[in-house]
């Protein structure tokens, strides 16, 4: 008989940081915290800011919205900005706004094709990647949402989830075309437009990258969030360095480093307190020190902690 799986199965009231599902913020893809300390979350249901207070706020709205949305805090010279895209699905077209930290749109454009990464320089660079045509697979320098710069393609993979380590150095997840589940890393100077090094297996194992979800630098080295749930850590020229921490698989869309912590956008089935099975959506960190989820199963007629 197949091994049954170690999994946290219950609904996690408390561990969770903050419960997306009853705000409406379902199926969140990624988040990012302000200078003021503040949770931005973008979801199927919206972009949603939550505060320090544990206020809530819904900024905007899309019906149709994809599994591949993104957004960032930008640091201009004078001001701080929300930067947000969403990507709808049928019409294979990027919607990208810029909002002040109060939730008012500054800037709204439209972008060709479906964006598949975004990253952004301390100086204000944006980085888009996204399946240009057919096959084909191309990350774009953006400095104004109406002009694009061409700074990298490649014929025969596909740029997945980046993330800008410095200002020259970008870090992307790639898998080979057609699409499949496995992915390795590749380290991309900007500058000379080439690839640095490229590394990382395909597949479950320590080292080993199964379907990339979220990049972030941490400290001198990188984080890789993919579906199995582990947060694994590798250092610039590609040497695995430890699992930072592991929730379970398929449940994390993206993360943030907050310190020593990983704050994780979840989004999954897991059991009611009233033994009935459910979607549901929350922000939870865990430690970047190894941590892992306890399974807490819940058992037939009884009700989880």
């Amino acid at each position: 008989m197949p091994k049954l799986s170690n999994t946290s199965d219950h609904q996690r009231f408390d561990e969770m940081f903050i419960h997306l599902t009853p705000k409406g913020a379902v199926v969140p893809y990624n988040l990012c915290i302000d200078v003021d300390g503040n949770y931005w979350v973008a979801s199927k249901g919206g972009l949603f800011k939550f505060g320090v207070l544990y206020y809530d706020k819904k900024v905007v709205f899309f019906d149709n919205m994809m599994l591949v949305c993104f957004f960032f805090t930008l640091i201009y010279s004078v001001s701080i900005k929300i930067i947000y895209a969403s990507a709808e699905d049928q019409v294979g077209l990027t919607e990208f706004r810029v909002f002040d930290l109060s939730g008012n749109m500054l800037q709204e454009c439209f972008i060709d094709g479906k964006v598949q990464g975004m990253a952004i320089t301390s100086g204000g660079d944006l980085f888009l990647t996204k399946q240009v045509q057919g096959d084909e697979s191309a990350i774009f320098s953006i400095i104004c949402p109406s002009g694009w710069e061409p700074v990298f393609d490649d014929v025969d993979i596909a740029f997945q989830t980046i993330c800008m380590y410095d200002s020259s150095t970008l870090i992307t997840a790639t898998c080979s075309l057609p699409m499949n589940m496995y992915s390795n890393i590749q380290v991309i100077d900007v500058k000379k437009q080439k690839t640095v090094t490229s590394f990382s297996k395909s597949g479950k194992e320590d080292g080993e990258v199964y379907f990339p979800r979220c990049i972030r630098r941490y400290n001198d080295n990188i984080l890789v969030l993919d579906k199995t749930g582990r947060i694994q850590e590798f250092t610039l020229t590609g040497e695995f360095v430890r699992i930072a921490a592991q929730i379970d698989a398929y449940l994390g869309n993206g993360f943030t480093v907050d310190g020593e912590q990983a704050v994780i956008a979840c989004s999954g089935i897991v059991m009611g307190r009233d033994n009935e099975t459910i979607c549901d959506d929350w922000i939870e960190k865990i430690n970047l020190d190894g941590s892992k989820w306890i399974p807490k199963p819940v058992k037939a007629g009884e009700s989880s902690p």
